[in-house]
């Protein structure tokens, strides 16, 4: 099976597509009872710019990988806001680097390519599987190059329905740029800073979690 690759690039705007970009980031959780306040405090942050909504389909897979413990990973992710205007997107995340404690943020890999359809055939004959899928529905606001995502996880596919023991939303705070460019880890964690105490975003170690 062959998917072609769509003209869309939603990620990057007007931005030229560099392959050699790595992601800084941060995040944290906070309880369903004060995302109001999340809201409240990135509004006057963000400039009082309306954030976008967005429900996406997450697949994410994973191929053993031989020269490394830590597996490919890839994301197969789909707009369920518009389905008709919005194609299916691959993307490859490297394996987050969290050794260094003098870095301002965790730092990853990361390419992203939009797709005429549906990529799970083709990932799945290259030798990736499915680990795992979910809906993650909220908001994600921008100021300047950093990314801000507010957002519900859900491990229901029907994307109107949410599981009882969730009682928090995903707080994550990034910013791409080129692996020289060591001052977007520093203007993430500048801006994390002023979302506390509401939430503390930090770096986790995503090895004690395998």
């Amino acid at each position: 099976i062959m998917v072609d690759a769509a003209d869309y690039q939603p990620l990057s705007g007007d931005a030229p597509v560099i392959a050699n970009m790595q992601e800084f980031f941060l995040q944290g959780s906070v309880l369903d009872t004060c995302v109001d306040k999340i809201h409240e405090r990135l509004q006057g942050l963000c400039d009082n710019v309306s954030p976008e909504a967005f429900t996406d389909h997450e697949r994410t897979y994973v191929m053993r990988n031989t020269t490394s413990n830590m597996p490919i990973t890839v994301k197969a992710c789909q707009s369920l806001v518009d389905k008709s205007a919005v194609p299916w997107q691959i993307k490859y995340m490297g394996n987050t680097d969290v050794g260094d404690r003098t870095k301002s943020a965790m730092i990853r890999s990361s390419v992203s390519v939009a797709v005429s359809k549906d990529p799970s055939e083709f990932l799945e004959d290259l030798g990736f599987v499915l680990q795992f899928e979910v809906i993650l529905k909220g908001y994600f606001y921008r100021k300047g190059r950093l990314k801000i995502t507010v957002a519900k996880l859900s491990g229901s596919i029907d994307p109107n329905k949410h599981e009882a023991g969730n009682m928090s939303h995903l707080i994550e705070v990034s910013a791409l740029a080129s692996p020289l460019d060591e001052s977007a880890g520093d203007e993430v964690r500048i801006f994390s800073q002023f979302l506390r105490p509401i939430v503390f975003l930090d770096k986790v170690d995503v090895r004690r979690l395998q």
